[in-house]
């Protein structure tokens, strides 16, 4: 069960990676305009925001399997059909439509999958979130290679729609315990009041929010501020994943010597410590290096945090699991439009100062936060 909800995770973000490299042809095939075109990320989070809340807490209640399938099957069709469209309203549509429905499948395979060995919860989702961060860096491989091969944009969909077919076949042949029934579930609203549960929710939405405000105008700001080539500035995001995806693989070494509160403030205190002379360094071979170091500090931060906020309700995993998801989503919806209003006016180098005061704030939030209760995941 763990690899099924692994291969999820990584698909669902390989998804929402193929946009960014896609979106220079759209403009050019769909004849919209950049502003329309950013339209297209709005609808992604937004969907996400609702879809993965919602389909998170129906893993509680109802058939996982069942559930579980549909969101794949939908999300299979989808990409298929997103590649099919001719026109911008349409694709717009879709966009959402297979946000809504397809985005739930990390959540729900989180969920099962927290159910299922709630003593490995830190390990597991790290390799979670590990395994994401390799679709994200997998997506503008496809959508470079189909470009090499004189084929549109749609192809990369269409392909990523066959691997989703895979992934439902694999889903059947796979055994998934029905939700174990809760004596006496809590209200969601209880959920939310909880003071972990908030804590975490509200830590989560400022570092991934922090997170995706950086690493959406990394490349713009190589490209723009620092004139380097157009290749070196596509590659900076890779560079900066490479560094997400080796501080996620070594959380599990990590919290065998340190606790998960160390592993935090440690991850915090890199990234902050990256993120300033990242901004005031000029050399560029220097700055591509530091991306690497901040990417390698926030890793582990969003699936520490989640297996923190998840271990309130163990037997409601899925709920929590929905509660963190739509504030993850939250921040993705509104750290990337923010730290792009700060660059319009005053450059991009200077909005990523609002990124490292999120950071120093975190850090100081987790340092002063309740010892004991940091120190439980």
């Amino acid at each position: 069960m763990p690899a099924l909800a692994f291969a999820t995770n990584f698909l669902w973000v390989m998804v929402i990676g193929l946009l960014g490299p896609s979106l220079p042809a759209m403009v050019a095939d769909l004849g919209i305009t950049y502003a329309q075109a950013g339209f297209f990320f709005t609808l992604l989070s937004f969907g996400s925001l609702i879809g993965t809340s919602l389909g998170a807490i129906g893993s509680d209640y109802l058939s996982r399997k069942l559930l579980y399938g549909a969101c794949v099957l939908v999300l299979s069709a989808g990409l298929f059909v997103l590649g099919l469209m001719p026109s911008y309203l349409l694709v717009a549509l879709v966009i959402f439509l297979l946000s809504l429905t397809g985005s739930p499948i990390g959540a729900i395979g989180q969920s099962i999958m927290l159910g299922m060995f709630p003593g490995k919860r830190e390990k597991y989702l790290s390799y979670m979130t590990f395994f994401g961060a390799i679709g994200n860096l997998v997506a503008p491989v496809v959508v470079s290679l189909n470009f090499t091969a004189s084929l549109s944009w749609r192809w990369p969909f269409i392909e990523t729609s066959m691997l989703a077919f895979i992934v439902f076949i694999a889903l059947f042949a796979t055994p998934i315990p029905s939700a174990a029934p809760v004596h006496r579930p809590e209200k969601l609203s209880t959920i939310i009041r909880n003071r972990g549960v908030l804590s975490s929710a509200a830590l989560i939405f400022f570092s991934v929010g922090a997170d995706l405000g950086f690493s959406y105008w990394l490349a713009e700001y190589f490209k723009s501020e620092l004139h380097a080539s157009l290749r070196m500035s596509s590659s900076v995001v890779g560079v900066y994943l490479v560094g997400i995806i080796m501080g996620r693989i070594l959380v599990p070494v990590f919290l065998k010597r340190i606790s998960a509160r160390a592993n935090l403030i440690m991850g915090l205190g890199i990234a902050l410590a990256s993120i300033i002379p990242f901004i005031l360094v000029p050399s560029v071979p220097l700055k591509i290096a530091l991306c690497a170091l901040y990417g390698f500090g926030i890793g582990p931060v969003f699936p520490l945090l989640v297996a923190r906020g998840s271990r309130e309700f163990p037997s409601q995993s899925g709920a929590v699991t929905g509660v963190l998801y739509g504030c993850m989503s939250l921040g993705g919806m509104t750290f990337p439009l923010l730290v792009g209003a700060l660059a319009g006016s005053a450059g991009i180098a200077r909005s990523y100062f609002f990124c490292a005061a999120v950071a120093c704030g975190l850090l100081v939030a987790v340092i002063a936060g309740r010892g004991q209760r940091l120190q439980s995941t």
